[in-house]
């Protein structure tokens, strides 16, 4: 455990020292996968589909705020919508707008968390989502993923009522098909219930201040998610890939445990508790330190002696042996 935290140390001073050039790095590569996969799941507009598009929107990542991000996040669907539906692309701007002024706006934080759950569905990390929400944000960052998850759905309609209108297996208008689609899709309900379920838990585990809670709480999460969805999926009729799901949770619980690694150790056994009073109230303070560890310095002092001093000593004893074999020649 020991090296384990020395290497900790090492990679976040690394961070600490590199931190501008990393945090740039992740920013571009957050914003070329982005737009990536935006361009994998809607993908009818051909220019955002494009690498050289793509790319440049992983530069332009570099440069702006989230807050800007998130807009051409919008933008983005809004054109991809445009080339479908007309109703679909208006009935979005609602519940966009909807969403910004009762939530959004009230917690721009969780910008980042809408923006990451299309990913984690294309690399199918899903149930990575509520334990980080409930882990680093708790309950409010709940309608972030959950919005995030209706852009993802809604993708997959799309695609999935486009392909039957080119294959002539449905006939009709575009949107009466996307909402029938919508109000039957009972996967949507199922990860609906099954996110709320595990942010809570995983929140209300971490706010219990127990002993090594962080742990508890994702692996608490990953546990009730498999076993939510097995049951979901028995409810709902819908085949569940059990090898894969087992593979999902395994993936999710060990990212997560990493993040949670590097963002803070706590040491529980050195955890204090105090009290103390002003003239309103009276306080009960538990503290639990954090676990530093110092790497010990060596400090080695190399000693160069420069070449021409021992060329001069070997002049000396050279001088001195010439001086000895001419006295002895002058004595003979």
């Amino acid at each position: 455990m020991e090296k384990l935290l020395i290497y900790r140390e090492r990679f976040l001073k690394f961070l600490t020292a590199r931190g501008r050039y990393i945090q740039s790095g992740m920013r571009f590569l957050g914003g070329t996968v982005l737009f990536y996969v935006l361009g994998e799941l809607f993908g009818y507009t051909e220019t955002f589909s494009q690498p050289f598009f793509i790319f440049m929107m992983g530069v332009i990542s570099v440069f702006i705020p989230i807050s800007a991000l998130s807009l051409i996040f919008y933008v983005v669907i809004f054109l991809e919508l445009l080339h479908v539906s007309l109703e679909v692309t208006l009935f979005f701007a609602l519940v966009v707008v909807l969403y910004f002024l009762v939530y959004q706006r009230v917690f721009p934080e969780t910008r980042i968390y809408l923006m990451m759950v299309p990913i984690f569905f294309y690399f199918q990390l899903p149930a990575c989502l509520p334990i980080f929400v409930g882990m680093f944000c708790g309950i409010a960052g709940l309608p972030a993923i959950l919005m995030g998850t209706v852009i993802y759905y809604l993708s997959n309609i799309l695609q999935q009522t486009m392909n039957q209108l080119a294959s002539g297996s449905a006939h009709g208008k575009v949107y009466s098909l996307i909402a029938a689609r919508a109000i039957d899709n009972k996967d949507l309900l199922l990860y609906f219930v099954v996110f709320c379920l595990v942010t809570a838990l995983v929140t209300a585990i971490r706010k219990r201040g127990a002993a090594h809670g962080w742990n508890i709480s994702i692996l608490a999460g990953g546990v009730v998610y498999l076993i939510c969805m097995f049951i979901g999926g028995y409810l709902v009729n819908n085949e569940i890939n059990i090898t894969s799901q087992i593979g999902t949770i395994i993936g999710s619980i060990a990212i997560a445990l990493i993040i949670q690694f590097l963002y803070n150790v706590i040491d529980y056994t050195r955890e204090e508790t105090f009290e103390f009073e002003d003239e309103e109230y009276y306080y009960y303070v538990r503290a639990i330190p954090k676990v530093t560890v110092e790497e010990e310095e060596f400090n080695v002092t190399q000693i160069t002696v420069p070449s021409h001093r021992f060329s001069l000593k070997r002049k000396e004893h050279k001088q001195e042996h010439k001086e000895q074999d001419k006295e002895k020649g002058e004595e003979i």
